[in-house]
């Protein structure tokens, strides 16, 4: 892939965390840094983020830019008190994807 191509996928990778992360906890995020590896690694972006205004509620969280399926969502101990709070934490059993 060129550049142009990751570019476009690592863009739409960070829409799709946005969107869901808005849809699923209710969260207006920002993101601060997006790394697509390597396609012989594995189809994925990483994300890594926090909620607008609080630097201090940070996250991670993977897209897959193949499929825009996220996976391995990890948050800090401040933004989780927020989740809990706001009945949102989610469900550490079974990780919607």
């Amino acid at each position: 892939m060129n550049t142009d191509e990751d570019a476009e996928l690592i863009h739409k990778a960070k829409d799709t965390a946005v969107q869901y992360l808005k849809d699923k906890y209710k969260l207006n995020v920002e993101i601060t840094y997006a790394k697509k590896f390597p396609t012989y690694v594995t189809s994925k972006v990483d994300i890594n983020g926090n909620v607008i205004g609080h630097a201090e509620e940070d996250f991670t969280i993977s897209v897959n830019y193949e499929t825009q399926e996220t996976s391995d969502f990890a948050i800090s101990p401040e933004l989780e008190k927020v989740l809990i709070e706001n009945g949102t934490y989610p469900n550490t059993n079974s990780l919607d994807k």
